[in-house]
């Protein structure tokens, strides 16, 4: 038990860190700011793969005494009746619930960004309002008399 209550001692900062660069990331998305996102992309490789070695650990752990990671680890550290374990577990949990969700925000803060950079794309290319045209495929002016609205431009 004393090498799992390291292993988690050890994941929480990670967690914390990694959360911490996913909340500069999220402002960096916001901005559009590419070069502060590779610089947190470069700064998130080793925390990454210091959480896939603290997973691995907890993996191997349970997997040596025969428990399910997740909710069998949780039920066993519950039942173990080690209150210190408990506190340093509930505390990771607590951090890797922090990343999942500002990951899960910057994935939509992406996706909403992509979908709003593929409009305007659209609108360049002239595939929004067929009808409304103000330049064919070419990129010469429409010949057709219609006026597109300044607010559909």
């Amino acid at each position: 038990m004393e090498q799992l209550e390291k292993v988690f001692l050890q994941a929480q900062p990670d967690c914390e860190a990694f959360a911490e660069l996913l909340d500069q990331e999220q402002q960096a998305l916001i901005n559009r700011d590419m070069d502060e996102l590779e610089k947190l992309l470069s700064a998130k490789a080793p925390l990454v793969d210091a959480l896939a070695h603290h997973d691995l650990a907890i993996r191997t752990w349970c997997s040596q005494i025969g428990i399910a990671p997740g909710d069998g680890l949780e039920a066993h550290i519950r039942s173990s009746g080690a209150a210190t374990l408990l506190e340093v577990y509930s505390a990771f949990q607590n951090a890797l619930q922090r990343c999942q969700a500002a990951n899960l925000r910057n994935a939509r803060l992406v996706r909403h960004n992509q979908q709003a950079t593929g409009r305007l794309l659209d609108l360049l290319r002239n595939q929004g309002e067929a009808s409304q045209s103000v330049y064919d495929r070419q990129g010469v002016a429409s010949r057709s008399g219609n006026q597109r609205n300044l607010t559909k431009a």
